[in-house]
């Protein structure tokens, strides 16, 4: 498909807070350009149903962790792919080579005046653990704006979340949507690798 016409269906022919880095990455990247093509209806009704600022920063991230993920050319994409119905699964399948296969999910940060980068990281790795799949390698990528955390902050955020569980914090369990803290190691030992962006 032309990249124009393919930008013209993703954003409905409308100036978008997205068309201009879909259109940088699309025509830099072939690879991508496939990407899209391939996910253009996953990634249209994403667009047509964010209309937040924020949340349109999240999809972004998201798009852009595929187009770097697709400049390394031992790797493939595929884009939410469907595990089983009913289950909430990571963003991305990542194939490298066809030896080994990864589940990514990406996240952001909002910038909040009102927590720490820590305890934002925190709460947005608990959130996450829901959609860690077993019996894969499953990483979640962060995305955080304006903040530097080090390893000992992620390391504090871990041992945050896994404290609150022990402890059996039920509003902690519920906003998380974990039935008990059983649930919530079962989802826990799933998570193979944290990288902070």
């Amino acid at each position: 498909m032309p990249t124009d016409d393919l930008l013209a269906y993703l954003f409905d022919g409308r100036p978008h807070l997205l068309a201009q880095p879909m259109a940088t990455w699309i025509a830099s990247s072939r690879r991508f350009a496939t990407f899209a093509t391939t996910f253009q209806d996953k990634i249209r009704k994403k667009i047509r149903t964010t209309p937040e600022h924020e949340n349109l920063l999240d999809l972004q991230l998201e798009l852009e962790t595929a187009f770097l993920l697709l400049r390394e050319r031992s790797l493939s994409v595929a884009y939410e792919p469907e595990m089983a119905k009913g289950i909430r699964s990571p963003d991305f399948a990542v194939s490298f080579t066809t030896s080994h296969t990864f589940m990514l999910e990406v996240t952001r940060i909002q910038a909040d005046a009102k927590s720490t980068p820590e305890a934002r990281l925190a709460a947005a790795i608990a959130e996450k653990l829901g959609q860690l799949l077993p019996q894969r390698s499953n990483a979640l990528l962060v995305g955080i704006e304006a903040a530097e955390l080090n390893q000992d902050d992620i390391q504090r955020a871990l041992l945050g979340i896994q404290q609150r569980a022990e402890q059996n914090d039920r509003a902690f369990l519920q906003r998380c949507r974990f039935r008990d803290r059983a649930d919530f190691f079962r989802h826990y030992q799933r998570l193979s690798e944290i990288l902070v962006r």
